[in-house]
């Protein structure tokens, strides 16, 4: 909005003014008003927007305060704006892909659970006849099922108080870091995780170039929106290559994050001058191959989960009818 504004020749004051009228009782209302009243302080819109605390990356106050330099605040507004735009909407993609696999594995679960809990209690008479020489399988399942029955309160709880953990143990940073890590180390997942990772990075790298950020400044930020730990430690040791007088193609070929073919561009754009172009074009590239790898990976998780659920049911169903029928043979 206010990069609106501003290409349509709205002075700053004015435009976020008008913004911050807009989204008065929003989230956003409080710091928009608290950066208007550092404006009309006589402070500059970078440092407007450090006091208002919106929760902006660091790197996207860096294009702010580019912007302002020279001269073209608009063009940076609308480049961060388009940067945060691209996160939100991978983060949309990737809740939107994960609604049906989450559906599907609690359907199942409270399948089992119903079996569990409804229907293999029903054949526990049968452990009492001395005649039934139940295997033992079909032992353990139906005892199972009568503990699980008899014990549903307490350990309802206990699954309550564990998911809760569960939760807590997510909401913070450093354990989220390392599952991601985690992740991004495995065979399914993984290389979706990298390319999106290495796509986010260069479009970042890309916009900040273009807005006249210096090389090693922009690299320096970037490490602070990077996820991944493998990928983190290479763009610092990159950031001080850098300093040594290395290229940014040089100090990046060593690791195994960028494919060869595309690593070439980097190399094309320092030679020619368009290397924010070019890594531009690297974080579209990365970002399609992404969305391709989710997409497959998608396609995998939902057919497992049926395989895990339908295996599971299938065993119960087994065991019971392993237990009717060593009954049956008993009695004759």
């Amino acid at each position: 909005e206010l990069a609106t504004l501003l290409r349509a020749g709205v002075g700053l004051e004015e435009a976020l003014e008008s913004v911050a009228a807009g989204h008065a009782g929003g989230p956003a209302g409080a710091g928009l008003s608290t950066a208007l009243s550092a404006v009309r302080a006589g402070q500059t819109f970078h440092d407007a927007l450090q006091q208002a605390r919106l929760g902006l990356p660091p790197a996207m106050l860096t294009l702010v305060r580019a912007g302002e330099a020279s001269g073209q605040l608009a063009a940076a507004l609308a480049d961060a704006a388009e940067q945060l735009d691209q996160a939100r909407r991978a983060m949309v993609e990737l809740r939107g892909a994960l609604i049906y696999p989450a559906v599907l594995v609690f359907a199942g679960v409270t399948a089992v659970l119903i079996i569990f809990i409804g229907v293999i209690p029903r054949f526990a008479p049968m452990l009492q006849g001395a005649r039934a020489g139940i295997p033992e399988f079909s032992r353990w399942v139906i005892e199972s099922a009568l503990f699980l029955k008899a014990n549903l309160l307490p350990l309802g709880i206990g699954a309550g108080a564990l998911l809760a953990l569960l939760v807590s143990l997510l909401a913070r940073a450093p354990v989220r870091r390392r599952l991601l890590d985690l992740l991004a180390a495995s065979p399914l997942v993984g290389p979706w995780l990298r390319d999106a990772e290495l796509g986010r990075w260069a479009s970042l790298m890309g916009t900040m170039l273009r807005n006249r950020v210096p090389l090693l400044q922009a690299l320096r930020l970037s490490i602070d929106s990077i996820q991944l730990r493998d990928f983190k430690l290479l763009v610092g040791s990159a950031a001080r290559e850098l300093e040594h007088g290395r290229s940014l193609h040089e100090a990046l070929r060593h690791g195994a994050w960028i494919p060869a073919a595309r690593l070439n561009l980097i190399k094309v754009g320092e030679r020619s001058g368009t290397l924010d172009a070019m890594l531009s074009s690297l974080g579209n590239m990365q970002t399609e191959s992404a969305r391709s790898r989710q997409k497959q990976a998608m396609a995998l998780i939902e057919p497992v989960a049926i395989l895990v659920i339908g295996a599971v049911i299938g065993a119960l169903m087994v065991s019971v009818m392993m237990a009717i029928t060593s009954m049956n043979s008993g009695a004759i």
